[in-house]
């Protein structure tokens, strides 16, 4: 709900939408979910290839970037995507997919009653979209498709395609997007037959929180690797990235921004949003005092880390990429209003703390830190292909899903 909330400033169609909903009697509010579920109904297109074993589905750049990786790996592997897009909405098939949905109103409509008198209008929309994304996944699973590939476990769209694909007796293989452990709140429950990985702290999370035995197969991130390069004391021209998470503090951002901006060492700063554009504040006010800054959206995750010397982090789980990439992290837990060490990488070791003060001697303490043998197995439990070989694991996933989907 903090998401959620802070999300309205920064979008006015959902702003009104939330505010009408407030006000309106139940009936309308059930008319109104009902009405968001053909949305969603309507916004999945099937792109079709020919005659597919496998259905890779994405909603967030996040998503896409990891199937794109896969994808990649099992070449030989015909396929179909689902794509999800309020574009598909107006596609000329779309009139006789609103009378397929028809018949179901009803019954849709009592459900809806019920979820508006029990929820906000956050999860209501999401518990509704749930089974609207099920009813139609439902109808996109042709015979010959053997499996679907999803890279998020908890979202409706994805929570709906697993049930429905399982509902049609075929196989959910699933990869994670993100390399957030959980080791606070609810972590949703896999329902996977087979979960790619890419670390044991994830695996570990994932087994103690799902309530059947899970088939597991390591994985690799798909980002480049290379060793820790943390700069020298008298380095220059060094450029601090500075990663977002949602619910960013900006007054701590700016502090953060005028510290390292004293350092003669930083020439340049920049700021990477989050890669859902909607929970991003507005940064047009950020600027350095004699050092250029720089805000990246569109630009591809490998490609800042590489211009990065030094990152900065809250609770991100970027922070696994960038340490992947040979780049020093300072963890500042202020810099957003996740809890305290959501993700477990302070609590294992794995980050090095932001100094209460900035100076040249904090490059000193990262080069202990990051240069230890104790940080990399540390790192290889929440990156399986660190300093691994990554060719054997890909091998080994292929005969995982080869075999997941000759059994189906």
């Amino acid at each position: 709900m903090k998401v959620f909330l802070s999300v309205l400033p920064n979008s006015r169609s959902i702003r009104y939408s939330y505010g009408l909903y407030q006000i309106s009697p139940k009936f309308v509010k059930a008319a109104a979910l009902v009405l968001y579920g053909l949305k969603c109904y309507l916004s999945l297109f099937r792109i079709r290839n020919g005659e597919p074993q496998l259905l890779y589905f994405a909603s967030y750049p996040n998503e896409h970037r990891v199937l794109g990786h896969i994808r990649s790996i099992l070449q030989s592997t015909r396929y179909d995507e689902i794509s999800i897009s309020l574009r598909n909405c107006v596609r000329p098939s779309v009139i006789w997919r609103v009378f397929m949905f028809l018949p179901a109103i009803p019954r849709l409509y009592r459900f809806a009653t019920r979820l508006a008198g029990r929820y906000e209008f956050m999860p209501a929309c999401r518990i509704f979209s749930t089974v609207a994304y099920y009813k139609r996944f439902n109808r996109l699973l042709d015979k010959e498709v053997r499996a679907v590939f999803i890279a998020c476990h908890y979202s409706p769209e994805c929570l709906g395609l697993a049930a429905a694909t399982h509902r049609a007796d075929k196989k959910v293989l699933f990869t994670n997007h993100a390399n957030a452990t959980g080791e606070s709140g609810y972590v949703p429950p896999l329902h996977a037959d087979l979960a790619a990985v890419t670390s044991e702290a994830l695996a570990d999370v994932y087994r103690r929180h799902s309530p059947q035995e899970l088939k597991i197969v390591p994985f690799t991130i798909g980002e480049p690797q290379n060793t820790m390069r943390v700069p020298d004391p008298g380095a220059r021209s060094l450029t601090l990235g500075i990663y977002l998470t949602a619910l960013t503090d900006q007054a701590r951002l700016n502090e953060v921004v005028a510290e390292w901006s004293r350092v003669p060492a930083i020439e340049s700063i920049l700021i990477r949003t989050h890669p859902a554009e909607v929970v991003n504040a507005d940064l047009s006010g950020i600027g350095g005092d004699g050092v250029r800054v720089e805000v990246s959206r569109a630009t591809p995750l490998s490609e800042d880390i590489r211009r990065t010397d030094v990152a900065v982090c809250g609770n991100s789980t970027v922070v696994i990429e960038i340490l992947r990439g040979g780049r020093p992290v300072l963890y500042d837990h202020r810099l957003d209003g996740i809890v305290f060490d959501y993700n477990g990488y302070a609590a294992h070791g794995l980050v090095s703390a932001y100094p209460k003060t900035i100076d040249g001697g904090v490059f000193d303490r990262m080069g202990r830190h990051y240069g230890s043998e104790t940080w990399r197995r540390k790192m290889r439990y929440f990156d399986t292909g660190y300093r691994n070989d990554e060719q054997r694991i890909a091998r080994e996933f292929v005969a995982a899903v080869s075999h997941a989907m000759q059994h189906s």
